[in-house]
């Protein structure tokens, strides 16, 4: 009977030791399957960081593109503005001028030589200059190197 039952011992022991390995290789495979999992959900999460990152990266040099984009195009506006009222300036200048010459030429056709008139002829020639210095000044600040006169 000892012998029976350490025979049935010994094979309990023999039956039992495989169940216990299979139980103990499948605890651990669906443990380090769980990890691998837990690791690739970790990874996918930081991936999809890094791509919003990159969208928000991408959005911000976007954003700023199109800031540069309003900013030269208001600058390119103003200097529009700029050119066509120095333009502007310069066309009334020239008109006036012209006016100036023909009412002096006018002045002048009338006959003898006054002081009223001779002094109003000085005043005349005096503003010509300082318009024409005006004008100088004008192109020289703007960088303009066309000539009215």
């Amino acid at each position: 009977m000892l012998q029976a039952g350490g025979f049935i011992a010994i094979m309990l022991a023999v039956l039992g030791v495989p169940q216990l390995l299979s139980s103990y290789f499948d605890l651990r495979a669906r443990r380090l399957d769980r990890l691998e999992n837990e690791a690739n959900a970790e990874r996918r999460h930081q991936e999809n960081l890094e791509e919003r990152r990159e969208e928000r990266r991408e959005e911000r040099r976007l954003e700023e593109e199109r800031r540069r984009n309003e900013r030269a195009l208001e600058e390119e506006r103003r200097r529009d503005e700029r050119a066509q009222e120095e333009e502007r300036r310069r066309q009334d200048e020239r008109r006036h001028q012209e006016f100036m010459v023909m009412l002096a030429a006018t002045l002048g056709n009338r006959g003898g030589e006054s002081e009223e008139h001779s002094e109003f002829i000085r005043t005349l020639q005096q503003t010509i200059a300082d318009l024409q210095a005006e004008n100088a000044r004008l192109r020289d600040r703007n960088g303009d190197s066309d000539t009215l006169l």
